[in-house]
C-alpha cells in the first residue's frame, strides 16, 4: 500500500500527541482533563466544524510560550520523517499565541527554531511553514502579513487564512491578499469547507494557487470549471471533512469525482491528533471507500509537489526523491 509521501494541509496545534500535551499542562501548572486523549481528538458526534474547533483549547492554551512552539515543531516534523515524508507544510495562526506576551514574530521564529532543529535530525524531509491570518481577527492581520514577508524564504513559504468559514464574508479578505500578491507571498485559502462553493470562486479571483479542503465545489459546475481552468490543487482532508460535516456522509465526498473531474487533487490529513490519521491511514481509507490506486496516490503526491510552495530548484529535489521512493517500491 503506497503510504503517501507529501501533506500540503496540516496544523501544527492539531497535531500534538498527548504525552506533549501532559507534558506541557504539568509543566505549565496546569490541570489536564480527565480524558485529555479524548478533548483533543473530535468525537465520533462532532456536530460541525465549530464543533471540531473546540478541540484547539488544550493546545492553544499551552502552546503560548516559545519553548512549547519550538519542541511542537520539532517533535511533529521528526514524527513526519519517521512516516516517511518527502515534504509538509505545516501551517498555524501565530496571532493565536500572544495571549502571552509573545509578539507574532516571536511565535514564528519558535516554530522555526523547531523545523531547523527537527531538520539536523533528519535532513530528508522538506519542511514549509504556512502563516493563518484567522477569520475575524482583521486586528492582528498586518502583523501576520509582516511577519510573512519578513521570514519568506526562511522557512516561511505563504499563508492561508483559517477559521470558522462564514462568520465573516470571504470579499472582506481581498484587500489582505492583494497585499500578500503585490509582496509576491503566496496563498492557499480555506474555502468551500461549509458549504460555499461562492467562497471557492472568491478566493480563486484573489489569486489563490491552491484551495484548502473545497468539498462544495461539486455542488457548482461553473466553480468545477474555474478550479480546472486556473489549475489550483485542492487541498482534501477526508477524515476531517467527515468529522465538521463538510459532506453529510463519508460515501458522498467528492475526491474521486473531482480527480475524475480533471481537478489537482491532494490528500492531506488536516489535524492527525484531532482527527485520529496519518498520511498512510488517509491513503488506505481512501482506497478502500473509493478505489484509488497506488498509482492514482502516486500522481496526487506529484501533484502536491508541483503545487507546494517552495522554489523551482528544491522542487526538482522533491520530485527526484519521490520518484525514487516510488520506483523502489515497485521493484
Amino acid at each position: 500500500m503506497y503510504p503517501g509521501r507529501v501533506d500540503l494541509h496540516l496544523h501544527l496545534d492539531g497535531a500534538l500527541t498527548e504525552a506533549f500535551a501532559r507534558e506541557c499542562l504539568a509543566k505549565q501548572g496546569l490541570e489536564a482533563p480527565e480524558d485529555l486523549a479524548g478533548a483533543l481528538a473530535a468525537q465520533p458526534l462532532c456536530e460541525n466544524l465549530v464543533d471540531y474547533l473546540k478541540c484547539f483549547d488544550i493546545p492553544l492554551r499551552i502552546l503560548q510560550y516559545a519553548d512549547a512552539l519550538e519542541r511542537c515543531a520539532f517533535d511533529l516534523v521528526c514524527r513526519l520523517a519517521r512516516q516517511g515524508l518527502v515534504y509538509s507544510e505545516l501551517r498555524f495562526a501565530p496571532a493565536s499565541h500572544c495571549a502571552k506576551g509573545l509578539t507574532q514574530q516571536q511565535a514564528v521564529e519558535a516554530v522555526l527554531r523547531g523545523i531547523r532543529a527537527a531538520r539536523k535530525e533528519h535532513p530528508e524531509i522538506g519542511i514549509g511553514l504556512l502563516l493563518c491570518f484567522m477569520v475575524g481577527g482583521d486586528e492582528d492581520h498586518a502583523a501576520t502579513l509582516e511577519a510573512a514577508r519578513r521570514y519568506l524564504g526562511q522557512g516561511v513559504v505563504g499563508v492561508d487564512i483559517a477559521g470558522a468559514e462564514g462568520m465573516v464574508p470571504m470579499e472582506q479578505y481581498r484587500p489582505l491578499f492583494a497585499r500578500a500578491k503585490a509582496e509576491g507571498i503566496p496563498f492557499t485559502i480555506h474555502a468551500g469547507e461549509c458549504g460555499s462553493w461562492e467562497n471557492i470562486l472568491i478566493a480563486l479571483s484573489f489569486g489563490a494557487q491552491r484551495i484548502g479542503h473545497g468539498t462544495a465545489a461539486i455542488r457548482s459546475r461553473e466553480c468545477m470549471d474555474r478550479l480546472r481552468e486556473s489549475g489550483a490543487a485542492l487541498e482534501c482532508c477526508f477524515t476531517s471533512n467527515v468529522q465538521t460535516r463538510a459532506v453529510a456522509d463519508p460515501a458522498e465526498h467528492p475526491i474521486r469525482k473531482f480527480q475524475q473531474a480533471g481537478l489537482r487533487v491532494t490528500v492531506n490529513t488536516d489535524n492527525p491528533t484531532v482527527s485520529a490519521t496519518t498520511l498512510a491511514n488517509e491513503h488506505r481509507v481512501l482506497a478502500e471507500r473509493f478505489g484509488f490506486s497506488d498509482e492514482e496516490f502516486y500522481q496526487m503526491d506529484r501533484t502536491a509537489l508541483e503545487s507546494a510552495f517552495v522554489s523551482d530548484e528544491e522542487k526538482k529535489t522533491l520530485l527526484a526523491r519521490l520518484e525514487a521512493l516510488w520506483a523502489q517500491g515497485q521493484e
